[in-house]
């Protein structure tokens, strides 16, 4: 009986594994929008070496909000992707910059925070093919 309840968890998690799949494409998208640009290539050239350096471990792209968190892998509810870059120590996370891609304007921005406004960044606009797709 436990076995056949195993199963059944295992096949569960299974199918719930690969419709997460299928739903998060977009948000697979937006990260390779953010992640592949210019500006966000910029901000991490050498930046592994230095956040080591400083007693750090790695650096990341996190999708804070999106369209749709329930599937996306967000905290919560936006109508755009907002990603932030951070570094991580074992005490802290500082975000470094956040960008934000606009699915209806088809534009990625890094949000001026200390200015509060979005700055408009080129990416590569290939990838809206991908992303337009269903």
């Amino acid at each position: 009986m436990r076995g056949i309840f195993f199963l059944y968890i295992f096949g569960f998690l299974n199918f719930v594994g690969v419709a997460q799949i299928k739903e998060s494409n977009k948000a697979k998208i937006a990260y390779k929008i953010v992640e592949t640009s210019l500006r966000c290539k910029s901000l991490t050239k050498g930046l592994f070496e230095r956040i080591i350096k400083n007693g750090g471990t790695s650096y990341g792209v996190m999708l804070e909000t999106s369209p749709n968190p329930k599937t996306y892998p967000s905290q919560g509810y936006s109508a755009t992707y907002n990603f932030n870059l951070h570094e991580s120590y074992s005490d802290r996370m500082p975000i470094i910059a956040r960008f934000v891609f606009d699915p209806k304007k088809k534009q990625l921005y890094e949000e001026d925070t200390a200015n509060d406004k979005l700055i408009p960044i080129s990416f590569n606009k290939n990838l809206l093919v991908s992303f337009d797709k269903k």
